[in-house]
């Protein structure tokens, strides 16, 4: 390997002389804020992608109340030691969510009988047993 060259004398010599750059602090740029208000009419605004819809203007949709309502469970089969309840299928001692009339419910499956399931609604600790409907 060859050594490197040393740098020219001047050049050394004019970097140490010279004054040090003071930096000047820079005012930072703001940056500028998005708003966005929702359109209650034409004359407000109108959605850029289809300008013709009336979908902005629409009175937002109500959620309804939460009833008391039973909860609708429905057996819909057994096999091998399964049961499918709401169209979900459980295990004994399996615990899972299932759809009904009134959201969704987290349910246990505590036994499996030949014709009927017995199962607890969570958290409530209710016990229920679900029967198959007669073969028509």
């Amino acid at each position: 390997m060859l050594p490197a060259a040393p740098a020219p004398a001047g050049a050394a010599a004019a970097s140490k002389s010279a004054p040090a750059a003071t930096a000047t602090p820079r005012a930072e740029a703001k940056v500028p804020v998005s708003i966005f208000a929702w359109p209650h009419n034409p004359s407000e605004g109108k959605d850029p992608f289809f300008p013709n819809s009336k979908y902005p203007y629409d009175k937002p949709p109500t959620t309804q109340p939460l009833t008391n309502a039973p909860v609708t469970l429905n057996l819909n089969g057994i096999t091998r030691g399964l049961a499918m309840i709401n169209g979900r299928t459980f295990s004994e001692g399996e615990e899972g969510d299932v759809k009904t009339n009134s959201g969704k419910k987290r349910v246990r499956c505590l036994k499996i009988k030949e014709d009927s399931v017995i199962i607890e609604l969570l958290p409530e600790g209710e016990r229920q047993e679900l029967k198959l409907r007669g073969v028509l």
